[in-house]
């Protein structure tokens, strides 16, 4: 999403619920509109009290200069790291982007309203800056993932609403102009070979203002949401993009999935979740054959005074599934499987944004804040990349951010998290996912490095405990979330809710 218009009502974002069952509360929206990682405030081992047997940990390698790239996985495609850059700002943060070594970044977007104002009449001109910035984006080796969306006031199913539906009658047409933007923007200068179409979909009209950056196609009146109709959309223009690249790959508009519809906590005034019905719609009209890749978002929501807590794994509507990233993801994957379908998946919005009442913002520029971020992103990307995500990426690099998410501040100046973000990247640059080391109350995985001949390792606990990991024999350094080297002089490092990396020498 980008900068957001309006309120929205409760449901859009659900609650988090305290430890004990306590209700954190449901909020309303506001407007949403290298080198080597330098230290971020000196990060010690902590005490733990579980002694973990030697067999928990094995051992790696030391991290050399890091110097911008553009992360890759071992075998040559984009890396899970992946950040939202917001129009307007791609030349202001587009350096920031390369050296913290993310290689998907998600623009929103082309809009069709701005080209062909009047049908059949295509002015080009009108997206002179976006054309600047994708092509920006592609000269720096990063990989866009952009956004079609904004029907045309003459071709709108909903009169008066740019984020909603198409009319029937002007499906060709859309058609036909997505044959013409692929066509133009899928080779040289350009590269754009990810085409989302719309953002949040599964939102109803009546919910947002017109011309929002995100929603609007579907209807609380239908079964499935209005997702029946958006897959004929699909049908309709899959073709004409696969003409014009047949390399292209479309990607469905990243779903908002409010809540589970079958979980035991629907959002209020959603009519037991309907808004989740929409994916099953899409698929029911046949529209599994028009997509290559389905898109979710996951946000997380923070309050100050509880340091320690997973804010994913305790999101209200997705909690019993997992959390808001793989509550969701195991909740697609379930629908997608019901219809036969089988696709690959990326979470190409999320992030930990600030939930401070109106009467007390100062909390979301708190460090407590910001090291709640921290945290919480190498979480996101760890269990992504394990979870078999194709990427991931946080809304947003810019700054300050929709709720003071930017990884970056309103100068553009790198926050804490930035820090995590390029230490992480630049750590697993050749690296791919190997197993899963730990879970529940203490979570642990292990990426294998085959160039380095590394084992990269990542331990956190989920619940404010703290555990002695033993190091055995091979371990070359402990590393903090910003890559201070924590290593301890025994023979045990403490793990917390902090996630901490163990390099150790591979095969």
């Amino acid at each position: 999403m980008l900068s957001r218009s309006g309120r929205r009502p409760l449901w859009l974002f659900g609650v988090c619920v305290l430890a004990g069952g306590a209700l954190l509360g449901t909020w309303l929206l506001a407007s949403r509109s290298g080198s080597a990682v330098s230290a971020v405030g000196q990060e010690h081992a902590r005490t733990g009290a579980q002694l973990l047997p030697e067999s928990a940990i094995r051992g790696s390698g030391p991290v050399t200069a890091y110097l911008p790239f553009v992360a890759r996985n071992y075998d040559g495609e984009p890396s899970i790291f992946g950040v939202e850059i917001e129009v307007g700002v791609v030349s202001a943060t587009v350096s920031q982007a390369q050296q913290a070594g993310v290689s998907w970044v998600r623009y929103n977007g082309l809009l069709w309203s701005e080209v062909e104002a009047e049908p059949e009449i295509r002015d080009w001109s009108k997206v002179a800056s976006f054309e600047q910035e994708i092509r920006l984006l592609s000269e720096r080796g990063l990989t866009p993932v952009v956004v079609v969306r904004s029907a045309p006031q003459w071709a709108q199913k909903v009169e008066g609403t740019f984020c909603g539906p198409i009319r029937e009658d002007a499906l060709d047409e859309f058609a036909s102009f997505m044959g013409e933007v692929v066509a133009r923007y899928s080779g040289p200068p350009y590269n754009v070979k990810y085409w989302e179409l719309g953002n949040e979909p599964d939102v109803d009209p009546v919910l947002v203002p017109p011309d929002n950056v995100f929603g609007c196609w579907g209807d609380e009146a239908d079964t499935y949401y209005g997702g029946e109709y958006y897959g004929q959309m699909l049908k309709r223009a899959y073709g004409p993009i696969k003409e014009a690249d047949p390399s292209a790959r479309v990607v469905l508009g990243g779903l908002l999935l409010v809540c589970d519809p079958t979980g035991p906590n629907p959002a209020p005034g959603t009519d037991g979740c309907r808004p989740a019905k929409f994916l099953e719609g899409v698929l029911r009209a046949g529209g599994g054959a028009a997509f290559d890749i389905l898109a979710y978002h996951a946000y997380t929501q923070w309050v100050a005074g509880y340091p320690d807590r997973d804010w994913d794994l305790t999101q209200g509507h997705w909690e019993h599934r997992g959390g808001a990233l793989l509550g969701k993801l195991d909740y697609v994957r379930e629908v997608m499987a019901r219809y036969g379908v089988s696709k690959p998946v990326l979470m190409n919005e999320g992030g930990l944004i600030c939930n401070a009442s109106d009467s007390n913002p100062s909390d979301c520029l708190l460090e407590e804040f910001r090291s709640a971020q921290s945290s919480h992103l190498i979480k996101l990307y760890a269990r992504a990349w394990a979870n078999g995500l194709i990427g991931s990426a946080w809304y947003t690099l810019n700054g300050p951010g929709w709720r003071q998410g930017g990884l970056l501040d309103e100068n553009q100046d790198p926050r804490d998290p930035y820090y995590a973000l390029s230490f992480m990247a630049h750590l697993l640059e050749t690296s791919h996912y190997s197993r899963q080391l730990a879970s529940g109350t203490f979570e642990g995985y292990a990426f294998a490095d085959p160039v380095a001949r590394r084992e990269y390792r990542v331990y956190w606990t989920n619940n404010g405990s703290k555990v002695f990991l033993p190091l055995p024999a091979g371990t070359v350094a402990v590393y903090s979330r910003y890559g201070q080297d924590i290593t301890p002089a025994g023979g045990s490092v403490s793990v917390g809710s902090k996630p901490v990396f163990v390099e150790m020498t591979g095969p």
